[in-house]
């Protein structure tokens, strides 16, 4: 049955193209009470003495779109390279591993002029992630799903996409789940972890359509819940079939999803879009709630790129949004999306927030800062990166320690610019527990909920 609400507000056809060219703006408020502070205007906040390690990444390249994962012993951290689209490609793109004390303990160079275009997933000590061979700011020749072992060896490889139309913002999404390794994009595809074997695939057939970052998660019935083309679907990962959808003409016109679902221990889902709205779905996707940025009169409407971070122990979510040097973040009750607070972030705020274990909500933004709130919105401290952060979000393991990658502290288009990552003390002791604290839900980025 089609659900009756308002719809939200969507970009005319005219802004959806310009979209694919342009760097957009987002953010505001709602007309609820709210706190406001600019943590950019506390220098006092800066506190450089939590630097533990950075480390250069050992190619000409950035941690862009790749956020880090860990080991699951926490002994190795992997993070993936490569320059936003409107840079050349580097050319010597790489996966590499880092051991806790910051020594590289191995590199795998991508071997076609690849770039890596998905944070690394470890399942099984074993990383998978996906590659992009760009050959245009929006084109490409294929995409690939790669495998490694924990030697960094390549285990197998399996192309993906052939689509060559594909957009300039996001990034794509892998889950693993039970022995399976599942990419989400156009088409859905399924793969055994250990030999890469065909599982299962779900072809649109759409060469002609650009090729979306269509984001999946994997909820507590063992499905795969994901927006694609103004529906939202579940996919069992036993079966492979469908066996839940939402598909509202009025609601997803016009309207992308770059961001991630997020998933509660209710199964309720959470995601932004780029049109300003982040949506809640319930198990049986019937629309909970919509969040909806204001509209201010600009070129294009705000954007949610920020994946949801979920603290259900204060009915608590957290995210952020694009809205140049007007960009915000939220706190918002779980249940009836009120404001709790929200804070003016100078820069885009891709990040996506990473909670602690003692309800420290930790991300970055486009301005060189990495931010550290309280759970009441006081802003604890700040630690200057000295280089901007786009889509990589941070990780925090059982010693308190945050690792984040960064673009290059120079001009990002100078063929010397190199990024790095960056290893911080926190006052956490760990992830927030038994939610989903981050991106992919956990620090080896599975996007599966425990």
């Amino acid at each position: 049955m089609k659900l009756q609400f308002e719809s939200p507000k969507v970009k005319t056809s005219i802004l959806f193209t310009f979209s694919l060219l342009l760097s957009a703006c987002g953010g505001g408020s709602d007309d609820s009470q709210t706190t406001k502070s600019d943590a950019d205007k506390q220098p006092d906040k800066v506190e450089a003495s939590r630097l533990v390690w950075e480390k250069l990444l050992p190619t000409t390249s950035f941690a862009y779109y790749s956020s880090p994962a860990l080991s699951a012993d926490e002994q190795t951290i992997y993070i993936g390279t490569a320059k936003n689209v409107r840079n050349d490609p580097a050319g010597s793109d790489l996966m590499v591993a880092y051991n806790r004390n910051g020594s590289e303990k191995w590199r795998y160079t991508l071997p076609n002029g690849e770039e890596v275009r998905s944070s690394p997933v470890v399942h099984n000590e074993n990383i998978y992630f996906t590659v992009d061979k760009r050959v245009g700011e929006f084109e490409k020749a294929y995409r690939d799903l790669v495998a490694l072992n924990s030697s960094g060896e390549q285990m197998w490889r399996q192309r993906v996409s052939d689509y060559g139309f594909q957009t300039g913002s996001g990034l794509t999404k892998v889950a693993a789940f039970e022995g399976q390794v599942i990419y989400t994009g156009l088409d859905i595809r399924a793969f055994n972890a250990q030999t890469g074997e065909s599982l299962f695939e779900r072809l649109c057939n759409c060469a002609e359509r650009q090729d979306r970052f269509v984001n999946g998660a994997v909820n507590h019935n063992g499905e795969l819940v994901f927006y694609d083309e103004g529906r939202v679907l579940k996919l069992d990962l036993n079966s492979y079939e469908l066996v839940g959808e939402f598909k509202d003409i009025d609601t997803f016109e016009g309207d992308l999803v770059y961001s991630t679902p997020a998933i509660d221990s209710n199964n309720n889902i959470y995601f932004g879009s780029e049109a300003g709205v982040l949506y809640s779905f319930d198990d049986n996707l019937d629309l909970r709630w919509q969040f909806e940025l204001p509209n201010p009169q600009v070129f294009e409407a705000p954007y949610i790129r920020s994946s949801v971070a979920i603290d259900e122990s204060r009915s608590t979510i957290y995210f952020g949004t694009k809205n140049n040097d007007d960009s915000e973040f939220y706190a918002l009750d779980i249940n009836d999306k009120s404001i709790k607070w929200q804070v003016a972030i100078t820069g885009d705020v891709y990040v996506s927030p990473t909670i602690g274990d003692n309800g420290n909500v930790y991300f970055s933004s486009e301005s060189n800062l990495l931010y550290t709130y309280k759970p009441d919105g006081t802003l604890a401290w700040q630690y200057d990166l000295k280089a901007n952060v786009t889509w990589s979000s941070p990780a925090i393991d059982s010693q308190g320690v945050l690792y984040i990658g960064t673009l290059s502290e120079s001009n990002v288009s100078a063929a010397s610019a190199t990024g790095k990552l960056v290893a911080i003390q926190t006052d956490s002791t760990g992830l927030m527990p038994n939610t989903w604290s981050k991106i992919h839900r956990d620090n080896q980025n599975s996007g599966v909920v425990k």
